[in-house]
C-alpha cells in the first residue's frame, strides 16, 4: 500500500519514540512529532488519518491536525503572510504554510493578494507542497441554487485577465466582470461586492462599478441600439421630457447623461438639431 504525500492516510502506530511516534502503511514509515499528535497518548497498534507533508526542512512528516485542502480536496485558504521575493503565504491548518510562488502571480505587485485575503487554490506535490491558482474547471464547489439577476453577492477575486476579472462566490459561483465593469483597482483574493446583470450558457456577468454607472452603461446601450437601427433622430439634449420619455421612457437628465458618455466614446455626432450614429 502506498502512501500519499498532500493527503489524509490511513496509518499504523509503529512505535513510541523521545519525541514522537513512527507511523506506518505498508512497507513507508513516516514520523509523527508530539506537537502534531493533536496531544493524543498513542501506542503502537493504534490507528490513526495522518495528513503527509513536507516540513520546513524537506523531510516527509505527518500530522493529525486536520488541513483545509489536500490534493484531492481545493478549497479556499486565507493569506497568512506576503514575500515578494517568493510569492504569497497561505494558513492551510497545519504548522506548514503553503506557499503560491511569485511565478504563478502577476507581475503588477498592486494584484497581489494581502494578508487576510481570501483564494480558491489547489494543492500539487513538486518535490514539496505547493500552492497552484485554480480555474473554473478545477473548482468542484457545486451551488445550491441559481443566483437571481440584479442582486448583489459577495465573492473574491479569482482571476484579473486583460478583458476583465473573475469573481468567485463562496458557494462556487463564478461571474465575470468585464473590464468596463471595473472602475477602481483590484487585487487577486479581494473581497468585492458584484451585482449579477446578465446569464449566458457562458455563465454570469456582473459588474463592479456603482450603481449609477452600470444605469448609465445600460441607458447608453439602449440608445446606441436605437441609432443602430434608425442612424439618426431628432431627439437631442435640447428635446422636451416629454419627446424623450415617449422614445426611450428614461428622464432628461438620464437621457443626457447617456448621449455624453456617447458623445465622449464617440459613437454619435450633433447636426442639424439630431443625434446621428457615426458610421465606423
Amino acid at each position: 500500500m502506498a502512501i500519499y504525500i498532500g493527503d489524509v492516510n490511513h496509518m499504523v502506530v509503529n512505535r513510541k519514540t523521545d519525541i514522537g511516534y513512527m507511523l506506518d502503511k505498508g512497507l513507508d514509515q513516516v514520523f509523527l512529532h508530539n506537537n502534531e499528535s493533536l496531544h493524543q497518548e498513542l501506542k503502537a497498534g493504534d490507528e490513526v488519518d495522518a495528513f503527509l507533508y513536507f516540513d520546513n526542512k524537506g523531510r516527509l512528516a505527518a500530522t493529525l491536525k486536520k488541513p483545509y485542502i489536500t490534493v484531492t480536496k481545493p478549497g479556499f485558504l486565507k493569506v497568512s503572510d506576503v514575500k515578494e521575493d517568493l510569492g504569497v503565504f497561505f494558513d492551510m491548518g497545519i504548522a506548514k504554510e503553503l506557499l503560491l510562488s511569485y511565478e504563478d502571480l502577476p507581475n503588477n505587485r498592486d494584484q497581489w493578494p494581502k494578508v487576510g485575503d481570501t483564494l480558491y487554490l489547489y494543492l500539487k506535490v513538486k518535490g514539496k507542497l505547493v500552492a497552484k491558482l485554480a480555474s473554473k474547471q478545477d473548482v468542484l464547489l457545486k451551488p445550491e441554487k441559481e443566483l437571481a439577476l440584479k442582486s448583489s453577492v459577495k465573492g473574491f477575486i479569482q482571476r484579473i485577465g486583460q478583458e476583465g476579472a473573475n469573481v468567485l462566490t463562496e458557494d462556487g459561483h463564478f461571474i465575470f466582470v468585464h473590464k468596463s465593469m471595473i472602475k477602481e483597482s483590484i487585487r487577486y483574493g479581494e473581497e468585492v461586492e458584484v451585482k449579477v446583470t446578465y446569464l449566458s450558457e457562458k455563465g454570469y456577468t456582473g459588474s463592479l462599478a456603482e450603481q449609477k454607472e452600470v444605469q448609465l452603461f445600460e441607458d447608453a446601450n439602449m440608445i446606441l441600439s436605437y441609432l443602430i437601427r434608425v442612424e439618426e433622430m431628432p431627439l437631442t439634449s435640447d428635446s422636451t421630457p416629454e419627446e424623450i420619455d415617449d422614445v426611450f421612457k428614461l428622464s432628461k437628465k438620464a437621457f443626457k447623461r447617456a448621449l455624453g458618455h456617447l458623445y465622449k466614446e464617440r459613437k454619435i455626432i450633433f447636426e442639424d438639431g439630431k443625434t446621428r450614429l457615426v458610421k465606423k
